[in-house]
């Protein structure tokens, strides 16, 4: 489900005119709608905030990587390269760093199959293109950093006790953030909600809905499966993409969408 709502609320944010705006929007919405709910669940204790603020400095280290990989090759390409190694990695630190929800060796290949399908995807309309290693490297280094934010999420939660307080902290503050994100990359703070209040406050409830299930996904089994569920959004996408806003989807992207559901499918036998 929380891949669905990611995939929705993004191709979503992508048929608008700014499709940049729409996100951002998206996410100070997010943040908005959460500061009632905060009060209702309550403020997460002193030892998860080293943690959600943690979270945030990866999350904008990330966010500056896309930006950076977005002027060297096609955002088709670009984020499912980078997507399809957040599994990877965050297998890694789990393995390295965390001592519980360790995953089975099915549940390695399962991974291993999700994330070659996502990646594959990523080059499948691009075969003919020469990016060179930088942006690949660049890629890579940004899966790494939005799986260490997938690791303070864990940390976080297992401080606070339950995801729900952890969720709606971290979208207040991811919200307070964004400016900062975006005058430190010049854009045009004062343009970003023109035309977009309506659709950033809808869509916000999807990707909350989406970030929180995915929460409790991390806090109830191993996370590098979770991680690799939560990635076949992109797949989601796509077919939402093609029914949508007909895009054409040729035989190689199949053949990832294969691989990478039935990766899935082994994670749901592991």
């Amino acid at each position: 489900m929380s891949a669905i709502a990611h995939a929705s609320w993004n191709a979503a944010a992508r048929s608008r005119a700014d499709s940049s705006a729409a996100v951002t929007t998206t996410v100070m919405m997010a943040g908005a709608i959460s500061i009632p709910a905060l009060f209702w669940v309550g403020f997460p204790p002193a030892d998860a905030w080293p943690w959600l603020v943690l979270g945030i400095v990866f999350n904008i280290v990330t966010l500056r990587i896309l930006v950076a990989i977005y002027r060297m090759m096609p955002f088709a390409m670009a984020y499912p390269m980078l997507r399809g190694t957040i599994p990877l990695a965050v297998t890694a630190f789990n393995i390295a760093l965390l001592p519980f929800g360790m995953p089975s060796v099915l549940g390695i290949i399962g991974i291993l199959m999700v994330s070659s399908g996502v990646i594959l995807l990523g080059f499948s309309g691009h075969r003919q293109e020469k990016i060179g290693w930088k942006p690949i490297a660049l890629a890579i280094l940004g899966g790494i950093s939005a799986a260490a934010y997938v690791i303070t999420d864990v940390k976080g939660i297992a401080a606070t006790g339950s995801p729900l307080p952890y969720g709606v902290t971290a979208a207040i503050i991811n919200a307070i953030a964004m400016p900062l994100f975006l005058r430190a990359n010049g854009a045009p703070f004062s343009r970003i909600f023109n035309g977009q209040l309506l659709f950033g406050f809808l869509a916000s409830f999807v990707s909350m809905g989406s970030y929180v299930l995915f929460l409790y996904a991390l806090s109830h089994g191993p996370i590098g499966a979770a991680s690799a569920m939560r990635e076949t959004s992109v797949l989601f996408a796509l077919g939402i993409s093609m029914i949508v806003l007909k895009e054409k989807v040729g035989a190689l992207r199949w053949f990832a969408c294969g691989l990478a559901f039935a990766g899935a499918a082994l994670l749901r036998l592991a």
